[in-house]
């Protein structure tokens, strides 16, 4: 018997699984970001990864922009009033900059897409929450993965060379919502089926809310472990239970799903 991840039990593994799933079904995770952006109008956006600008591109507003190496081939201005590019790890960015005066407000769309260990992303989480509001929405990509092979910590291709998509590098933030379901039941996760590892959106935020960093070590303690072969495929997808990305495309139901 296998743990239940929303109870104080600490995570175990599951049974060892070569499970992989179907393709997701849903729109490219890109075409999700910019119906996000439509439906949600944000004024202000944090993007952490941002690599060469294809998700940058798709915001409108005053923008924070954090990757330690930009390798940016497009334009990422076009109509945004702001647009601040910080080339550093995300970590340094938070412990040097204040995102509400840079922006002159709380975030209301972050998209978070940066290092693939969970670890990062769990401080990630917590240092986007503090500067939101409740009525914000955090994004988290490739935590939805079809394969365990795309999900170790090595980034070496060999490691990958017999999953589905081998040029896939998912790494283990999947555990990150996993850890959430356990550590921060008070929060609301919508999953979607968006190629190629997933999207889920996170609303219910409180950025006086301290309990990740508290518990930061304790959830890193928890999960650093556990592979994805362990833990099992299909049941991140039966705890997760994505959302066909249709959703997005009517925005007043989607408003009411995230913050119902």
């Amino acid at each position: 018997m296998t743990a239940d991840v929303t109870s104080p039990a600490p995570i175990t593994h599951g049974a060892k699984t070569s499970e992989v799933m179907p393709f997701h079904a849903g729109l490219e995770y890109f075409d999700c970001l910019s119906r996000l952006h439509t439906a949600l109008a944000p004024s202000r956006y944090l993007e952490i990864g941002v690599w060469r600008g294809e998700s940058l591109q798709r915001a409108n507003a005053a923008s924070i922009a954090v990757d330690p190496h930009f390798l940016i081939d497009r334009d990422i201005t076009g109509t945004k009033p702001a647009c601040h590019l910080f080339q550093c790890g995300s970590d340094e960015f938070f412990a040097t900059h204040d995102p509400l005066a840079i922006l002159g407000g709380p975030i209301d769309l972050a998209f978070l897409d940066g290092m693939h260990y969970f670890e990062y992303l769990l401080r990630d989480v917590a240092n986007t929450e503090r500067a939101c509001h409740p009525r914000s929405a955090i994004v988290l990509h490739d935590c939805l993965p079809i394969d365990a092979l795309i999900t170790p910590r090595d980034q070496s291709e060999h490691l990958r060379r017999d999953a589905i998509v081998p040029g896939w590098w998912a790494g283990d933030v999947w555990k990150v919502p996993v850890l959430l379901r356990r550590f921060r039941p008070d929060l609301r996760m919508i999953a979607f089926d968006a190629p190629p590892t997933g999207l889920i959106v996170i609303t219910g935020l409180d950025p006086a809310n301290t309990s990740l960093n508290e518990n930061y070590a304790a959830m890193v303690d928890a999960m650093m472990h556990v592979e994805l072969a362990d833990f099992g495929t299909r049941r991140l997808f039966d705890l997760l239970d994505p959302h066909p990305t249709a959703l997005l495309d009517d925005p007043d139901a989607l408003r009411a799903a995230l913050f119902a």
